[in-house]
């Protein structure tokens, strides 16, 4: 046991001047991401993505909820209408919410607008 410390203790004895004075490369500097929006375009982008996706959100833990309403109603008539009627709700506005999407793509595809990249031009 005692030659093997000693041999680990010699070894790293000789390597570490090595690791020690060995070139370091420059420094990285990496400038910081722009904050904000460039223009409004990327902002309503943002936006209307962001609020698609905060409904969607809302439907999911509307179902949810009105499944363990349901689980948890213990056969109880009118706590199974109240979960249905929540399940209900949440599809609905599911199907409220695939409309408008679709009805928003349709309209921006007509008008000639890409909903992924909104460019609003400037002033000349």
């Amino acid at each position: 046991m005692k030659k093997l410390v000693v041999l680990l203790s010699t070894i790293i004895a000789l390597v570490a001047p090595k690791i020690a004075f060995a070139a370091t490369p420059p420094p990285v500097v990496v400038s910081p991401p722009p904050q904000g929006y460039q223009n409004l375009g990327n902002f309503i982008t943002q936006a209307i993505t962001l609020i698609f996706g905060f409904a969607i959100l809302v439907v999911l833990v509307m179902l949810v909820w009105g499944a363990f309403e349901w689980i948890t109603s213990g056969g109880d008539k009118e706590a199974v209408g109240k979960a249905r009627n929540r399940i209900i709700n949440a599809l609905i506005g599911l199907a409220v919410l695939a409309v408008a999407y679709a009805l928003t793509k349709v309209a921006a595809d007509f008008v000639g607008i890409n909903l992924l990249n909104i460019t609003i031009p400037g002033p000349p």
